[in-house]
């Protein structure tokens, strides 16, 4: 049986910018968890030449049903103007982790 998660990657500016986006999207169930790693370093094309800048990367992990809705609402919320949002589909991983992740990112609770 396949895998229905995903796990959503995008960066932000500060850890506060990443905290409050990965508790606004558990807390309204559209990840089943996120994590925050602090201290990497973009380099990007942006306005005509290569950037560099420290941000913080945020993994998110949900129910593929609920992909579309997470990246609609991470939209709206991202302080960026062109936020990262890019979706990783999960391949295979621990089977009692991953029916967490749909459990808790569909809505279900419980733990």
């Amino acid at each position: 049986m396949e895998p229905e998660i995903d796990v959503v990657l995008t960066t932000v500016a500060s850890r506060d910018d990443a905290s409050g986006l990965v508790r606004t999207l558990v807390g309204e169930r559209h990840a089943a968890c996120g994590n925050i790693l602090p201290e990497v370093t973009s380099v990007y094309w942006w306005e005509g030449a290569v950037q560099s800048a420290g941000e913080v990367l945020v993994l998110l992990k949900t129910a593929r049903s609920q992909t579309p809705i997470l990246l609609a609402r991470a939209r709206e919320i991202h302080p960026y103007d062109v936020p990262e949002l890019i979706v990783l589909p999960v391949e295979t991983g621990d089977a009692a982790y991953l029916e967490w992740v749909v459990r808790e990112a569909s809505g279900g609770g419980g733990d």
